[in-house]
């Protein structure tokens, strides 16, 4: 079997789809793959260093028209691939059925929450999936999605995974060169986040409940890794509390590793949006920092609570809905409700602040299930097998 990939969503381009069908792609017998995808700033050099063909359109954005299909068709022709995989499911699904080669779908899960919800959208995404030849399920909540439907027999699930050659423990050394290299404090507790700065990561309830636990703990210090939409109004709170915040802007690949060797938490407090219609799919982040051997806390939204094993690699905590922020200090002016709902984060911070122990027993446990069950040549052989490669 060879095997195009379609997608919006490759590098150059930054983003956790991005990594997952690049890192699992270039695992894969660079004969038997090619991907067909948009083009990108930097594309170029970045098309030269990979071993398999990568065909590049210069549309803003690929979307099921005909004059798409027409070119892929047109691709297909010359190409002559086994098989078409689509990611994601939906919108460019829907030109699965009329390709001239069998499809597949990658299902991340967090496409298909409005199909859920809405009749006629639920509808269209079961056509789109029941005409695949094979769904590629990123996330148990997808799987879920996939067998409400009755199609687990045509499902094989490949979650995102982690590098765990370069996302590993570091030692004292390294830890301490790279707080110096970033600004942070060489005796602090430092908790990270990295994530795109955008409202549903939760960043606000982060630098509020880190300022409470602050209060008793003073060594605390957090550490914000990456850019967005959001980033002016986090820094508009972060001028009302007394914790340490450090943004970090954007931060090269090539040191996202060392940075999470030098945390001694992470945490991403993502949350559900517009009642549940937009949830986090994964979190590869969270993986990122499990294999580095740091415990986790993660909002409860969509697939997280599958990349964070509560109590043993982490902690999962509900978290409160998206409250746009009027004020400088939150806490002062918020509803009663709204800060009791913080209260499972600001304990889950509190206790790993606490207690050392736990700790390190966590990110143990995080480090041996990340290189156990999320190594990336582990899944790129799951995902060769369910192409039939």
């Amino acid at each position: 079997m060879k095997c195009l990939l379609l997608t919006n969503d490759y590098p150059p381009k930054i983003g956790g789809i991005q990594i997952y069908l690049w890192e699992l792609w270039r695992r894969l017998p660079p004969d038997k793959v090619s991907v067909f995808t948009r083009d990108h700033p930097g594309s170029q050099s970045f098309d030269r260093a990979e071993p398999y063909h990568i065909t590049r359109v210069p549309d803003k954005f690929l979307l099921p028209t005909p004059q798409l299909k027409n070119r892929i068709n047109a691709h297909l022709a010359q190409t002559d691939p086994d098989l078409v995989l689509i990611d994601p499911a939906l919108p460019l699904g829907l030109l699965g059925k009329q390709l001239i080669k069998p499809y597949g779908v990658v299902l991340h899960g967090a496409e298909a929450t409005i199909p859920s919800q809405l009749p006629i959208m639920r509808q269209v995404m079961h056509r789109v999936l029941k005409h695949a030849q094979v769904i590629i399920s990123a996330s148990q909540w997808a799987t879920k999605i996939a067998c409400d439907q009755r199609l687990q027999n045509m499902t094989h699930y490949v979650p995102p995974g982690v590098d765990t050659e370069r996302f590993r423990p570091h030692t004292p050394e390294e830890r301490t060169a790279t707080r110096k290299l970033f600004g942070l404090s060489r005796n602090s507790l430092v908790l990270l986040s990295v994530s795109r700065l955008v409202p549903r990561k939760g960043m606000d309830d982060l630098i509020i409940i880190a300022d409470r636990v602050y209060q008793s703990h003073p060594e605390l210090e957090l550490a914000i890794a990456g850019t967005g939409r959001d980033l002016p109004r986090l820094k508009s709170l972060a001028r009302g509390v007394q914790v340490p915040v450090r943004f970090l802007g954007r931060v090269p690949d090539e040191d996202l590793p060392s940075l999470y060797g030098a945390a001694d938490i992470f945490a991403m407090l993502c949350r559900q949006r517009w009642g549940g219609l937009e949830q986090e799919g994964f979190g590869v982040v969270f993986l990122e920092a499990a294999a580095t051997g740091l415990p986790q806390i993660a909002g409860l939204s969509g697939g997280a609570a599958e990349a964070v094993e509560h109590g043993k690699s982490g902690l999962v905590v509900s978290t409160p809905g998206f409250w746009r922020q009027r004020f400088r200090m939150e806490t002062n002016f918020a509803p009663k409700s709204k800060l009791n709902q913080r209260a499972p984060a600001q304990k889950a911070l509190a206790q790993l602040a606490d207690n050392m122990f736990l700790r390190q027993q966590m990110g143990e446990s995080a480090h041996l299930r990340a290189t156990s069950q999320f190594s990336y040549d582990l899944l790129a052989k799951q995902l060769a097998e369910a192409l039939s490669l």
